[in-house]
């Protein structure tokens, strides 16, 4: 793992957070959203945007604008034919700006100085990539182009990337199917992929400022692990993960990670955290 430590010049960002109206309780995402970017201050300049899409009426676009009323942003509006990362290309289509970094709906921020544990990250050297989740988990026993387990990816929310290495990559994708949303993500020539392709490094960022090469995200404490303690930016999975009982979580965390995460089980406080819900009876 990387210590990720202060960089000279730190390059400005530019920040998507995507309202979509089409999502189920998306008034409590958007505010969820906002309390959490007004709580967790992010460390260093970046410009916020706001990607608006998939509303039914003008009343609820004007609702999400009065939201961000008070916060400097500019809206970009798209339609909602494509899948998230459509809405994101289409965004970073128009921006001038070298590093972005997309939120879903569901995002909530939960440390303070993220966006700069981001790029302190990304300034390491040979790094193209840093996302505040990654996982092993393959759908190949349903898709069975897909890599096999352990497939290890950025999962394709809040990840920090150039945007002119994101738009070569999302422009191969026709993000109109879910099929091409989950090739972006882990297929075989997925955005993780791809960026290693390049000879360039990924990893996860940690609410502690760390990053995470690949071999150490079952050990991160950030997604589908124990308590996610050690998670930067939530989103729905990791919050459904967090619902469910310990047998439940159990299933869910070895089929993200498998065998990969016995090597972590030895360490202080994991195994006290983890072999008690692994183990513990629905």
């Amino acid at each position: 793992m990387t210590v990720c430590s202060n960089g000279e010049n730190p390059p400005r960002v530019a920040v998507a957070y995507l309202a979509r109206g089409a999502d189920r309780q998306w008034q409590e995402s958007v505010s969820r959203f906002l309390a959490s970017y007004r709580r967790h201050d992010a460390g260093q300049a970046h410009d916020l945007h706001l990607i608006v899409k998939g509303f039914g009426s003008q009343a609820d676009r004007n609702w999400v604008r009065e939201q961000f009323a008070a916060i400097p942003h500019t809206v970009c509006e798209t339609s909602d034919d494509r899948y998230d990362i459509g809405a994101y290309t289409d965004w970073a289509e128009q921006l001038a700006a070298d590093l972005i970094l997309p939120l879903n709906t569901a995002s909530e921020i939960l440390g303070d100085s993220w966006l700069l544990k981001y790029t302190r990250c990304f300034a390491q050297p040979g790094v193209g990539l840093v996302g505040a989740t990654g996982s092993y988990e393959s759908l190949s026993q349903y898709i069975a182009e897909f890599p096999r387990f352990p497939n290890m990816h950025i999962r394709s929310t809040a990840f920090l990337i150039r945007r002119q290495l994101f738009l070569q990559v999302a422009r191969q994708f026709d993000t109109r199917t879910k099929h091409a949303a989950f090739a972006f993500e882990s297929g075989p020539q997925s955005l993780t992929r791809q960026v290693e392709q390049e000879g360039l490094k990924v990893l996860v960022v940690g609410r502690d400022g760390r990053g995470f090469a690949p071999q150490f995200w079952p050990g991160s404490e950030t997604f589908r692990q124990a308590t996610q303690s050690n998670l930067l930016i939530a989103d729905n999975q990791t919050r459904a993960f967090e619902s469910l009982v310990w047998a439940e979580k159990a299933v869910v965390c070895r089929r993200t990670w498998g065998e990969h995460l016995d090597a972590w089980l030895w360490r202080p406080n994991i195994t006290e955290r983890l072999t008690g819900w692994l183990t513990a009876p629905s």
